[in-house]
């Protein structure tokens, strides 16, 4: 009867301490789950530039495929001032000759909301000082080559100054 009593002792000890523990690991897991922050959301790369149609559909284009070669996970926006209504066909041929493939992508205006906490902005001329707060840098590709008049020159330019930003992200 003695063993018994002391088996039953030992097993409700076990109960008792396996409860415990369970309370701890669950108060633990609920503390961490309220003093966690969301997850940040993705670095941002926004492109303009005057008609959205363009150099900053090339840039987002290259800057994605070079962007995935080098496992860098950005959100990537081509954006125009004054956007037009469609992205010409031979900018859709070259790409998609080039193996980017932009499928339905239309010109889409640049907003304020675009270039809020952007990690990079690239503007290829557009002035973007007011749309920004005080002290957001903008890089200039300004220099890139007019499309229209020879799309592998822009195109190439284009890939050069992604690769750099790319390499630069990278750090």
């Amino acid at each position: 009867m003695i063993l018994r009593i002391e088996e039953y002792h030992a097993k409700a000890m076990n109960a008792s301490f396996r409860s415990i523990l369970l309370a701890f690991f669950f108060a633990g897991a609920c503390l961490s789950a309220q003093t966690s922050q969301a997850p940040a959301s993705k670095p941002t790369v926004v492109f303009v530039c005057e008609h959205g149609a363009a150099k900053s559909v090339i840039a987002a284009a290259e800057f994605s495929r070079i962007a995935k070669q080098n496992g860098l996970d950005v959100q990537i926006l081509a954006r125009g001032t004054n956007p037009d209504a469609e992205i010409p066909a031979f900018i859709r041929e070259g790409l998609k000759a080039d193996g980017l493939d932009i499928s339905n992508a239309k010109p889409v205006k640049v907003t304020k909301d675009d270039l809020n906490g952007a990690t990079k902005i690239v503007s290829f001329g557009p002035d973007l000082g007011p749309m920004l707060a005080s002290g957001v840098k903008v890089a200039d590709w300004s220099a890139t080559p007019s499309v229209s008049g020879n799309y592998t020159a822009a195109r190439d330019y284009i890939r050069k100054q992604v690769e750099a930003l790319v390499k630069d992200l990278k750090k």
